[in-house]
C-alpha cells in the first residue's frame, strides 16, 4: 500500500460559538492495552512531510468544552470497546505505547491549511511508525461533540486499513461515496466509515467499498493481524452451562425502597455472534423488573439493538424481549422461586442486521412483591375484507380502568384512536389509506399505572398487489401474508441462498421459515415470470 493515499470525510457545516479551551480531562478506556488511539484536543505543532507540502503549523486547540470533550470522547471508545486497544486524552500514554502501534487524531479549530472536509488521515497509517497524525476538524463540524466523536473514529478507522463504505444501487451503480445508512429516531443506522452524522446507531460494517463488488469487513480489518491488537477476551459465559452467577443483594433501590433485592452486572458484547449467559438464583416468588441498557455508565451512544432472554433452570428459552422501536430492554414479569438464567446478545432491526453492534451494557434488576398490576399483554391482528381486525388478550393482577388503541405511521410516534371498553378484547378499524398502520394498546390500570402492548403492522392487500406481509419481522419462524392468489415463495439470506420455500393459498397465510439465524432476508413471491421481492428481519 502506497503511503500517499489520504482518505477524507465530508463535513457539516453549522454556526456555533468557539470556546476556550481548559486542561483536557485526562481519560482512558483500555489502560491495560498497548495499542492507543490519542484524541488531542488541546492544540499540537505539526512538523511533517506527509501534511501541508512539508511546512510546519500550527493546529488550534479543539474549542470544545470539557463535557464535550468527555462526551466525544467516550463515543470513541464505546466504537472501539471491543478491541484491545486504549482510547485516551493523554500525551503521556500516548508516547509509552509501541511507535507502531499508536496513532494521533488531532481535534482542532484550524482547518483552513487543508480545505473543506470533517477531517482527514492517510490509510493504515496507524502501523508506520511515522508519527503521522489525522485530523478532525471541529470548526467544520459546528463544535457538536456527537459529530466530531463519529469524525474521530471514522478518521482513527482510516488510519487502521478501512476504506470507505459506499452506497451503490441494486444493479451496482454508484449513489454517494459515503453510506448514509437508513431509518430514523432510536434504531436508525450508519456505517462509520460513511455518513453517520445524522444517525443513532452507528457501526462497523461489511458492505461495499471502494466498487460494488469489493466488501469491505471493517471488524475482520480492525481486528487483524497488520493492526496487532486483536479482539478483548470475553468474560461472560456463552451458554448457560458456563454462566455467570449474579449474586441477589439488598441494596438495589427501586420506586423508593433502598432494601429492595436485586443486582446490577455490566459487561459488553464482544463479537457478533457473542451472547452472554447470567445465572440468577431466586428464593421466592417475586415481581421482578429488569432492565437492559446499551453503553451503560458513560455519555456515550449505545452501539448494541439488545435482546434479552429468560432461561429456566435447563436453559429452556421462557421468553425473549426485543423491542421493535428501542435498543433497550425493560422486562416486568412475575417469577417463580427457582434458577433462572438471563441471555443478552445483539439483534438485528428493519434497519440493519447485527453485524458490528459490539459494545458495552448493563442490567439492573429488582425483585419486587409478587402482585403484578398486568402481568401479560398481547395484541394480534390480520388485515381482511378492507379492515384491520384487532385481538387481544390481558391478563392482570388488578382491575383494567381503560384500553386505549394507538396508531402510527411509522412505528415510533403514535396517537390514540379509539378507546374501547374496559373489559373488550377485539376492535375492528377500516383504514382511510392503502398503506401500513402500525398498532399497539395503551392500558391503564386501577391504580393508574400505564402499560404498553407490543406493536403490529397491518396493510391491505390492493388490487395492485399480489401479496402484502402482515409486518416485516419473522415471529417464531414464521411469516404472516395476505395473498391475492396461489403463487411460490421462497425466502433467500443475504448471500442469495434459499432457506425455505413453499406456495401460498388465496387470503392469509402463515410461512413456515424453520430454523433460520437471526438477519435480514429477502421474501420472494413468483408469479410466472415474475418476482416480487421484500426484505423481511428475523431478530
Amino acid at each position: 500500500m502506497t503511503r500517499n493515499l489520504i482518505m477524507s470525510l465530508v463535513a457539516v457545516f453549522a454556526t456555533t460559538a468557539y470556546t476556550a479551551q481548559a486542561q483536557v480531562p485526562k481519560l482512558n478506556s483500555n489502560p491495560g492495552a498497548s495499542a492507543t488511539i490519542f484524541l488531542d484536543f488541546d492544540g499540537q505543532t505539526v512538523n511533517t512531510p506527509y501534511w501541508n507540502s512539508g511546512t510546519p503549523f500550527y493546529a488550534t486547540p479543539s474549542g470544545l468544552t470539557n463535557e464535550k470533550i468527555t462526551t466525544a470522547f467516550y463515543q470513541v471508545a464505546e466504537d472501539f470497546n471491543p478491541f484491545n486497544i486504549n482510547i485516551t486524552t493523554d500525551s503521556t500514554v500516548y508516547f509509552a505505547a509501541p511507535i507502531n502501534k499508536r496513532q494521533r487524531i488531532i481535534v482542532t479549530a484550524y482547518s483552513s491549511w487543508y480545505g473543506s472536509a470533517g477531517g482527514v488521515a492517510y490509510l493504515e497509517s496507524f502501523r508506520w511508525g511515522l508519527e503521522i497524525p489525522g485530523f478532525v476538524f471541529a470548526n467544520l463540524l459546528g463544535y457538536n461533540e456527537k459529530n466530531i466523536g463519529e469524525a474521530s473514529s471514522h478518521e482513527s478507522g482510516h488510519t487502521l486499513g478501512l476504506y470507505h463504505q459506499t452506497l451503490y444501487d441494486a444493479n451496482c451503480n454508484y449513489v454517494t461515496e459515503y453510506n448514509p445508512g437508513t431509518g430514523s429516531g432510536a434504531t436508525s443506522w450508519a456505517p462509520i466509515m460513511g455518513n453517520s452524522y445524522g444517525k443513532t446507531l452507528t457501526l462497523w460494517h461489511k458492505g461495499s467499498s471502494y466498487s460494488c463488488t469489493n466488501i469491505q469487513d471493517d471488524l475482520a480489518i480492525l481486528s487483524g493481524s497488520a493492526n496487532g491488537f486483536g479482539y478483548k477476551t470475553d468474560s461472560v459465559g456463552n451458554t448457560y452451562r458456563q454462566a455467570t452467577a449474579v449474586p441477589m443483594v439488598q441494596s438495589v433501590p427501586v420506586n423508593n425502597q433502598p432494601s429492595t433485592p436485586g443486582f446490577n452486572v455490566s459487561s459488553q458484547i464482544n463479537t457478533t455472534s457473542d451472547v452472554d449467559i447470567f445465572k440468577i438464583d431466586v428464593t421466592s416468588t417475586s415481581r421482578f423488573q429488569i432492565t437492559a441498557k446499551g453503553a451503560a455508565g458513560t455519555t456515550s451512544k449505545p452501539n448494541v439493538d439488545i435482546k434479552m432472554s429468560i432461561l429456566d433452570s435447563r436453559g429452556n428459552v421462557l421468553n425473549s424481549y426485543n423491542p421493535a422501536n428501542s435498543l433497550d430492554v425493560s422486562i416486568d414479569s412475575t417469577i417463580t422461586m427457582g434458577t433462572y438464567y438471563l441471555s443478552v446478545s445483539n439483534a438485528s432491526n428493519t434497519n440493519v442486521s447485527n453485524y458490528g453492534m459490539l459494545g458495552d451494557y448493563a442490567i439492573a434488576g429488582a425483585a419486587l412483591p409478587s402482585t403484578l398490576p398486568v402481568q401479560s399483554m398481547k395484541l394480534n391482528g390480520r388485515a381482511a375484507n378492507n379492515k384491520h381486525e384487532l385481538n387481544w388478550n390481558i391478563v392482570a393482577d388488578e382491575p383494567i380502568e381503560s384500553i386505549s388503541i394507538e396508531t402510527s405511521t411509522n412505528g415510533s410516534s403514535f396517537t390514540g384512536l379509539q378507546k374501547v371498553a374496559a373489559n373488550s378484547s377485539n376492535f375492528d378499524y377500516q383504514p382511510t389509506e392503502k398503506k401500513t398502520v402500525f398498532y399497539r394498546l395503551l392500558v391503564t390500570t386501577a391504580s393508574q399505572l400505564k402499560y404498553y402492548s407490543n406493536v403490529v403492522a397491518l396493510r391491505e392487500v390492493t388490487n395492485s398487489t399480489k401479496f402484502d406481509v402482515v409486518t416485516n419481522i419473522i415471529n417464531k419462524n414464521e411469516i404472516a401474508l395476505n395473498s391475492k392468489g396461489a403463487y411460490n415463495w421462497r425466502v433467500l439470506d443475504m448471500s442469495g441462498r434459499a432457506v425455505a420455500n413453499g406456495r401460498t393459498a388465496t387470503g392469509y397465510n402463515v410461512l413456515q421459515t424453520g430454523s433460520i439465524n437471526s438477519g435480514m432476508y429477502l421474501l420472494q413471491i413468483i408469479d410466472g415470470g415474475e418476482v416480487v421481492t421484500q426484505k423481511i428481519v428475523k431478530q
